[in-house]
């Protein structure tokens, strides 16, 4: 009887305890028994809310089959008030089942969705004979009235729902291509690739240095594998890669790297080169006879030579680990052993490693596995984004996000947004995981703040990105870009990347807060010299870590401890967060203890981008809290 649009549509808890409250009064004014409000739907019709009133022999839930003799169903079929003095002077209504409950006269009118689709009805019931009178007629036609009303707000906000998505659809479709210009062409700024080199080359080359990427590299090894033939692999580490990328940048350090194989092709003509990481390439020599031990040292010197950048005179510090190809060996198998013999030589303070031992016969998930894949999903563009909803305690209301890495690999599972980190710190990607997040995540507010313009969105930065001379520029060129208000931007900085550089680290928060980001310190109490921070930092927020929220409802000594992190921040007129809130007893203290803001798994996982969309969406639209996503 009803479409698909309005049968979907749920009766929110708010406007049902409005309902319950308008059928008591009624009930009480009316001096009846029963007063109710049913939907209609294929088969039946139901009780969705009942009057609280004494003799009310009807509770909510309450369903009776159509192919029965009901007054609400007569009352919606003919479209009008139905009046029923008494059914027992009315042979019309015999078959009624009411009368079985006592209930001999009645009076309802249908109710109807702005479509034109029946919803149900209101109706008061007695169990005497009542003719109700005019007044009572008009009081239930206004109710009718304004039960109508709403949902027609309803029925338009669904409505708005579909479309909105549907034209998100459309849009996506539409500008597809665009999207995929722009997010090259700003990745390609982030990584200082250059812009003319065509896709085929990107394909199969680092841009950089020119180097075999990882994938083509890959299968350059497996190639040789299958066709039998003998090589041997040379993992070079450059231990001080790191140092060099900050201090001149990663296009000087991409520089040393071209000079140091230009060198290498003197030594021999036979190889390949590809660069694993930021701080390793492989050299594969498909020589037969070769003295590798010579070879080796001759690499090691040519680290140890100087290299020219500006008249300031810059050396490599290489780690050389050397492996044969064998027999019935796995391209996974020689990345690992070389990997491990190159560990093997920097613990024992060598310059270069031949490996002696045999290849394992079964090769496990290692870290440089693990990193080589992360290097690829960069590359790859093949991580993303969630987003945390950060709630107000009074209203619940969602006040904004923080958004998190995420990384989905087919083999290796879901990796969260601190092992990402860890990993990327490690192996020299922070700098380039760091600006993926801010960038999409400037992008994806940009949109949000059209429907809510006061939302936040908060964004992890590194002791890398902190540490970079450029990184303010950086932030004011995406905001720019997207057309992203600085008030609707916030940075989280942890005590570690504070001490990387603090002079450095003042300098640059400043400059952010100036424009107006709002600077938070994330996992506040969890070091030795946080509060120290508080008087040398621009800080607007410090969020409480979850380790002190864990046990609050048993341990006093953190309750002590939050609320003294509470007292000190708004004596300092500093907001304050609280994260990892899971239960109400935790929601309920830093609550009582003033909080500013909460998240935890209490009201929403991390979710995607379109679901908090569709969350912040509700909310406003309807003015009540979004659903829990537990």
């Amino acid at each position: 009887m009803q479409k698909s649009l309005t049968s979907s549509i749920i009766i929110p808890e708010k406007i049902q305890s409005d309902w319950q409250n308008m059928l008591d009064v009624l009930s009480d004014i009316m001096h009846v028994p029963a007063s109710l409000i049913t939907r209609i739907s294929k088969d039946d019709i139901e009780v969705i809310s009942s009057s609280n009133s004494k003799g009310n022999p009807y509770v909510k839930g309450d369903k009776e089959a159509l192919d029965q003799n009901l007054y609400c169903k007569y009352a919606i079929e003919q479209r009008e008030q139905l009046i029923v003095a008494n059914t027992l002077k009315d042979t019309k209504w015999n078959h009624n089942p009411d009368r079985e409950l006592n209930i001999i006269s009645y009076c309802g009118l249908p109710i109807f969705w702005p479509d034109n689709t029946p919803f149900g009805t209101v109706c008061v019931l007695d169990n005497k004979e009542n003719t109700f009178n005019l007044n009572f007629q008009k009081l239930l036609q206004t109710y009718q009235k304004s039960i109508e009303a709403q949902l027609n707000i309803l029925f338009q906000h669904t409505d708005l729902l579909n479309n909105h998505k549907k034209l998100q659809q459309e849009i996506t479709v539409n500008n597809k291509h665009i999207n995929e210009v722009n997010c090259k062409l700003a990745n390609e700024i982030d990584c200082r690739r250059a812009a003319e080199q065509k896709v085929e080359y990107h394909k199969n080359h680092d841009v950089g240095t020119g180097f075999l990427n990882a994938m083509a590299l890959y299968r350059h090894i497996d190639t040789l594998i299958n066709n039998n033939k003998k090589f041997i692999l040379l993992q070079i580490h450059f231990a001080n890669s790191r140092t060099i990328q900050h201090e001149h940048g990663h296009y000087v350090f991409d520089l040393l790297l071209t000079e140091y194989r230009s060198k290498l092709t003197k030594i021999t003509d036979t190889s390949v080169t590809g660069r694993l990481d930021s701080s390793d390439i492989l050299l594969i020599i498909h020589a037969d006879k070769i003295k590798l031990p010579q070879l080796c040292q001759h690499l090691s010197e040519i680290g140890k030579a100087y290299f020219s950048n500006n008249k300031e005179q810059i050396h490599l510090q290489s780690y050389i680990g050397a492996v044969h190809s064998k027999e019935n060996t796995s391209r996974d198998e020689l990345l690992k052993c070389a990997y491990n013999t190159v560990v093997e030589c920097q613990n024992l303070g060598k310059t270069f490693t031949i490996s002696g031992s045999s290849l394992p016969v079964k090769s496990s998930l290692s870290e440089h596995k693990i990193e080589t894949y992360l290097l690829e999903a960069v590359r790859n563009h093949d991580l993303f984004l969630s987003y945390q909803p950060k709630v107000c305690p009074q209203t619940k209301h969602w006040l904004g996000c923080e958004a998190l890495l995420r990384w989905n690999h087919p083999h290796l599972g879901a990796i969260s947004n601190d092992v990402l980190i860890q990993l990327a710190e490690r192996n020299g990607l922070i700098y380039e995981l760091g600006n993926f997040a801010l960038r999409n995540a400037i992008q994806q507010t940009s949109e949000w703040i059209l429907h809510s313009p006061n939302l936040v969105t908060a964004v992890n930065i590194s002791a890398v990105q902190l540490k970079d001379p450029n990184f303010v520029q950086h932030v004011q060129h995406l905001l720019e870009l997207y057309k992203l208000p600085p008030r609707n931007l916030e940075l989280e900085v942890t005590e570690s990347g504070l001490i990387a550089d603090e002079a450095l680290a003042i300098e640059t928060l400043n400059q952010l807060h100036d424009m107006g980001i709002a600077i938070a310190l994330d996992d506040f109490g969890t070091g030795y010299a946080s509060f120290q921070y508080l008087k040398k930092y621009p800080f607007d927020t410090l969020k409480i870590d979850k380790s002190f929220i864990d046990n609050i409802e048993h341990c006093t000594d953190d309750q002590n401890i939050v609320c003294a992190m509470i007292n000190i921040a708004k004596k300092l007129t500093l907001k304050v967060a609280a994260e990892g809130i899971e239960n109400h007893n935790q929601e309920r203290f830093v609550t009582l203890e003033g909080v500013d803001s909460i998240q935890g798994y209490l009201y929403s996982k991390p979710i995607s981008a379109d679901k908090f969309e569709e969350g912040l969406f509700n909310q406003s639209s309807i003015g009540t809290p979004y659903f829990q996503f537990m």
